[in-house]
């Protein structure tokens, strides 16, 4: 089942970053990027207030070749902007590393803060092990099978918290082998104990496994 993830990837050495700390929104967004040979095209707009500085200080961003003023909309100015292909890091849009389709992105002086779509879980696990072998902090902000749908983390029979405590634990790599986390790191990011986060990682893996393999009379049929 595809999964739809928004990501911060938290380098500012990243393309644009240092661009949209210098304007007044602090923000650039990115709807789509098209890879060239040797560049990158990047459909990018801000709004009307941060135009002016934008266009100032193009110039001094080294990783910059070109850019192309498209024109004004009701969202703001929109331009085409021509990167070094190398300055990505990591492409989303390389057809020989895919994992995951951009949905939609903004810029900031953070880093790119993107929404994505996986296949699965596996997909996403790919992509984030290619950026840390790329030396590109990934900080998963939030992770759902169906955002849209708002009966499909229940149609499991989770409770909110064990959905997120489960999504956190696997996101954070918690049943990777080996663990990149522990119980106590995600009772951190929880403001929970310890043992309260692996009560609730206990009871949505049983509730998983119920559910997986059916109903109670089935499963003991099993086991008789």
């Amino acid at each position: 089942m595809a999964i739809v993830a928004e990501i911060l990837l938290s380098e500012r050495s990243l393309p644009l970053v240092g661009l949209a700390r210098s304007i007044p929104s602090g923000e650039i967004s990115l709807p789509h990027s098209i890879p060239l040979e040797s560049w990158n095209c990047l459909m990018v707009s801000v709004d009307a207030d941060s135009r002016e500085a934008f266009e100032r200080e193009l110039d001094a961003q080294d990783e910059i070749r070109e850019t192309t003023t498209i024109g004004k909309t009701g969202d703001g100015w929109f331009y085409q902007v021509f990167i070094d292909g190398d300055s990505l890091r990591v492409d989303g849009c390389d057809p020989d590393a895919f994992e995951g389709a951009l949905l939609e992105a903004t810029i900031t002086g953070d880093g790119w803060r993107e929404r994505k779509v996986f296949a699965d879980y596996d997909a996403f696990t790919i992509f984030r092990d290619r950026c840390e072998l790329n030396d590109l902090p990934v900080e998963l902000l939030s992770i759902d099978s169906d955002p849209d749908d708002p009966d499909e983390r229940t149609q499991f029979g989770l409770t909110d918290r064990q959905y997120t405590a489960l999504t956190l634990a696997f996101s954070r790599g918690y049943y990777d082998s080996p663990r990149r986390t522990s119980t106590a790191q995600l009772a951190d990011e929880l403001d929970i104990s310890a043992a309260s986060v692996s009560n609730l990682l206990r009871r949505a893996e049983h509730q998983l496994v119920k559910q997986t393999l059916g109903p109670d009379p089935y499963i003991n049929g099993l086991t008789a």
